[in-house]
């Protein structure tokens, strides 16, 4: 945990507004930027926010990266949550296209904030890892929710993998397409389920339903027998 993190549910009304438009700034600017590294003071200047003010609330520009990963993980997650295949998959590849499938629309609900990963990637690696691996531990708890899954040397960690392929597909195809086009949505499918496969059993024992998930976004699985 940052030290914003511990520091952030103690913020006053005014120290929760400055964090807010710090993260803002950061996005915009980070968005601006072309790769090139982003500083700290660019941004709480940008921001009307004073150095002092900044200060309390983020140690340093790594520091705001890393709480600006955990707000996209965060909406990244909740995203996941209301999200509902409709029926559970029959297997793992369904699964995982369902996985593939809703990070897609996602990406193309959040287009600009999607585009902010690669700069947080550049400049600060440590806090695109940080949010990957969070990732990774829903993405486990989501398998385990259908399958029983074996003992995997290293899970979380190739689940990190199978979410950057997704971050590194999409990206590619917004960059040199514009958006997502239905051949490159098949195509990051086909790469995430071939890289699961070899770490994953072609089957997998089915858990019973725990309860009804409530159901607010629903995306159909296609048939990958």
């Amino acid at each position: 945990m940052n030290r914003s993190e511990q520091r952030i549910p103690k913020l006053r009304t005014r120290g929760r507004e400055n964090r807010r438009k710090l993260l803002a700034e950061a996005e915009r600017l980070l968005l601006e930027s072309g790769g090139e590294p982003l500083k700290f003071s660019a941004v709480f200047e940008a921001a009307g926010v004073s150095r002092g003010s900044a200060y309390r609330i983020y140690i340093g520009i790594d520091d705001l990266l890393q709480d600006l990963a955990a707000e996209w993980i965060n909406n990244f997650v909740d995203y996941l949550k209301s999200s509902d295949p409709g029926k559970p998959p029959e297997n793992w590849a369904q699964l995982s296209d369902f996985i593939v499938k809703w990070a897609a629309a996602y990406w193309a609900e959040t287009a600009d904030t999607m585009r902010v990963l690669p700069r947080i990637r550049s400049n600060a690696p440590a806090s695109y890892n940080h949010a990957v691996h969070a990732l990774s531990d829903c993405l486990a708890d989501l398998f385990n929710r259908y399958f029983v899954v074996p003992e995997v040397p290293g899970w979380s960690s190739k689940l990190a993998f199978f979410t950057q392929l997704c971050d590194i597909s999409f990206s590619d195809a917004v960059r040199s397409e514009g958006h997502i086009s239905e051949e490159r949505l098949l195509e990051a499918e086909a790469l995430c389920k071939t890289y699961l496969a070899f770490h994953l059993p072609a089957w997998l024992p089915a858990r019973k339903p725990a309860g009804t998930c409530t159901k607010n976004r629903i995306i159909t699985f296609r048939d990958t027998s």
